[in-house]
């Protein structure tokens, strides 16, 4: 296959353009030119990253893609790669490759003397495993799933996109209840790149070691990817369940609030956890939640452009396509729409249901063109409006209760 790609691209004579300008696609423009392609240029999704040069080339705000070029070859960088497909088909760019197939035979095994990820080898590993999974549709595969575990934070930030500032009674979820939810979710689906477990802040929840175990021993998953604020260091008798080569820790580093980043990646290199530290500096402005009465097109057009609306949440036996729309569930923060989710929780689980259910969240992940709850949002483009990340607030923020009318 990876032949193929690269002789059907050389022979075409169109215009080559990578789409991403990231790390996976500078890895794909070396492996165009040792092939002998001429890569154009790239095109990007994120205005901020089109106003600069990537790796001495032109890179084009996607959408004005159209505006440059009639038609063109268009090699797949980036790990979402069902938004840039659809794009480049709203745009008429029928020609276009997924780059996964062509980083296949490339060493994407970790360094097992050193805990610090290698960030390359992660990002080639994601777009090898979801552009497997897009070329593969008669499986259910799912980059990401967001496992709520914990409504509780050390930290109160203002504009958190999981909406953590306005929870007034933060709580750990039921175990019991959260282990249901996985088994019905993971008897549905087919293969999960990451499951990622998120609050809050992980390790705020007394039972996040069982969430791990749980986890690890699912042959589904290939990552387990534990979410934390650089606050808490977990207790010495619970480090032993991350050592394992599916876990990685991932740190947002909020310089002098991140107290103890210092020690908790100390404990993670002793260990030789698997981690990566992510340094902050800005976060997109989405955290409001209000009804804005929007038609159905703008609605279909804030989905569209959303970077959030496949980072898909499982809270309350329920798959949300974004935690924004599963903690407004949670805050009972919009009106309840079953369209909104996909309810999991059921008696009995025989194959009538499963198939059922399959068909369901197949409708619900490749069909959807928005959500009701989209109406709440102030929207999530990648080139939205951006605060200060990490913002300190003293109560929680108000917010109107639909649960109570």
């Amino acid at each position: 296959m990876e032949q193929n790609i690269l002789t059907e691209m050389k022979n075409s004579q169109l215009p080559v353009v990578i789409a991403g300008a990231g790390i996976v696609g500078k890895v794909l423009l070396s492996i165009c030119e040792d092939a002998g392609i001429r890569v154009e240029c790239f095109c990007d999704s994120s205005e901020k990253v089109s106003q600069s040069h990537f790796c001495d080339k032109e890179v084009i705000y996607a959408p004005d893609l159209r505006a440059r070029y009639d038609d063109a070859v268009v090699l797949i960088s980036v790990a979402a790669i069902k938004d840039v497909v659809d794009l480049l088909n709203s745009l008429g760019f029928s020609r276009w490759y997924a780059g996964g197939p062509l980083l296949k035979e490339m060493d994407i095994s970790q360094n097992s003397s050193n805990a610090l990820i290698d960030y390359t080898k992660f990002a080639i590993e994601n777009c090898i495993l979801c552009h497997d999974g897009y070329l593969n549709p008669d499986k259910i595969f799912l980059r990401s799933i967001d496992i709520i575990i914990t409504e509780r934070c050390s930290l109160r930030c203002k504009d958190c996109s999981n909406l953590m500032q306005y929870y007034k009674k933060p709580k750990d979820c039921d175990i019991e209840v959260l282990m249901q939810e996985i088994d019905a979710f993971c008897s549905v689906v087919d293969d999960v790149m990451d499951f990622r477990i998120i609050g809050g802040d992980v390790f705020m929840s007394r039972h996040w070691p069982l969430v791990v175990k749980r986890l690890v021993d699912e042959p589904k998953g290939r990552r387990i990817v534990l979410y934390t604020n650089g606050t808490i260091v977990p207790k010495d008798k619970d480090i032993a369940c991350l050592v394992n080569k599916k876990i990685l820790v991932i740190a947002s580093d909020y310089g002098p609030l991140s107290a103890k980043m210092g020690e908790l990646v100390q404990v993670l290199e002793k260990n030789k956890i698997a981690h990566h530290i992510l340094e902050v500096k800005e976060w997109l402005d989405c955290a409001a939640i209000a009804p804005h009465n929007r038609s159905q097109d703008e609605q279909r057009n804030i989905f569209r452009i959303c970077c959030a609306k496949n980072m898909c949440t499982l809270s309350n036996g329920k798959l949300f396509r974004c935690p924004y729309a599963a903690n407004t569930a949670r805050l009972s923060a919009v009106p309840d729409n079953k369209s909104n989710y996909v309810d999991l929780m059921h008696k009995h689980y025989d194959q009538q249901t499963i198939h059922g259910l399959k068909n369901d969240i197949k409708e619900y992940l490749l069909h959807k063109d928005f959500l009701e709850i989209c109406d709440f949002c102030n929207g999530r483009p990648l080139s939205g409006p951006e605060v200060q990340p990490a913002v300190q607030i003293d109560t929680p923020l108000p917010y109107h209760r639909y649960d109570t009318e």
